[in-house]
């Protein structure tokens, strides 16, 4: 008997320095990224497989190693039969990888990591003769009863510029401000050294809508990128400003990831942070800055939503920070990240 749930369930489950989030509506299972980690991942999986249900929909938003390696983890484990027959537990894939954009395959000796994962991860893919199509602004919208993927980002020239590239795929800042005065970084916050690298311009934005509440996760895009896929909303909605109930911030929370212009246009009060703080020295304070100075005092709190406790201490926020800035730090509320199902 396929056991079905009866409302949606978003999680963010903790997955290392990276993303892993499944989303279980209508019975179905959509998964996104595997995270550096897979521990928790595989425990979801290994329940989604006793309950006779599959994985509806798999998306891979880029391949940097701390969203790929827990999938790559993950294909191992069907490939040896684990979860069944592969094609009928994997129904559809998503992975924008060189060798299905123009046929140009990664080299197997390649010195980076994130390049060898994506290509053992292409391999495995095709052995297992998934069903496996690319993503872009232009992929249709797919529904799962309640449930819809609105997919934003790519686009297809992003996407062949970088196919034809041979190196860049990490943009990180290895300097830590977790340390330092939230009240002096408010006053100082500027978009002086922002994220273009090509790489994370390529990754999948997927805005996610249940009944009335819209969840945007957007991989680790880049802001000029995040910028253009905001204006598109605003433009197509007709209004000055785009609403969401949930927003996950790019890149871990890097301030890099994040623009005055972009932050502008958006009206949010839950922001979500998926990385253990292990690398990186992700998430910033400057990020949690850059969005308080350009939120409006009025109304609810803003609250970030952490899938590790450990990341949310690591910051060094104070009590008087959050109050005197209007803001909340909420901890996972799960042994295995965060769960929202009140939708």
């Amino acid at each position: 008997m396929i056991y079905r749930l009866k409302k949606m369930k978003l999680k963010f489950l903790k997955a290392g320095g990276g993303d892993s989030i499944l989303i279980q509506t209508n019975g179905q299972n959509i998964l996104i990224d595997g995270g550096d980690n897979p521990e928790f991942l595989f425990r979801q999986v290994e329940e989604i497989y006793a309950n006779g249900q599959v994985i509806d929909l798999l998306v891979i938003t880029h391949h940097d190693q701390d969203h790929i390696k827990g999938i790559l983890e993950l294909l191992k484990k069907i490939e040896k039969g684990e979860y069944g027959e592969p094609k009928k537990f994997i129904q559809k894939v998503f992975f924008n990888s060189p060798r299905k954009i123009q046929n140009i395959e990664i080299p197997e000796d390649t010195s980076e990591l994130s390049y060898r994962q994506s290509y053992q991860t292409e391999k495995l893919i095709s052995r297992l003769d998934l069903q496996w199509e690319t993503c872009t602004d232009k992929t249709e919208s797919i529904r799962f009863g309640d449930t819809k993927l609105h997919f934003l980002s790519p686009i297809v020239s992003d996407l062949e510029k970088y196919s034809e590239g041979a190196g860049d795929y990490l943009s990180s800042d290895y300097r830590s401000d977790w340390c330092s005065d939230l009240s002096t970084l408010i006053s100082k916050t500027d978009d002086a050294d922002l994220d273009n690298t090509l790489a994370n311009r390529t990754s999948i934005v997927i805005l996610l809508e249940h009944k009335t509440s819209r969840v945007l996760l957007t991989g680790d895009v880049t802001p000029a990128r995040f910028n253009e896929v905001i204006e598109n909303l605003v433009r197509q909605s007709n209004t000055e400003t785009i609403s969401f109930d949930y927003l996950k911030l790019p890149h871990h929370g890097s301030y890099r990831s994040l623009s005055k212009e972009l932050l502008g246009k958006i009206q949010c009060k839950n922001f979500i942070v998926s990385t253990d703080s292990t690398k990186y020295k992700h998430p910033n304070k400057r990020a949690f800055a850059k969005i308080i100075a350009h939120s409006s005092k009025e109304g609810p709190t803003i609250k970030f939503h952490f899938n590790y406790q450990e990341t949310m201490d690591n910051m060094g926020f104070s009590y008087k920070d959050t109050q005197l800035n209007y803001f909340e730090l909420i901890p996972n509320n799960k042994d295995y990240g965060i769960e929202f199902s009140n939708f």
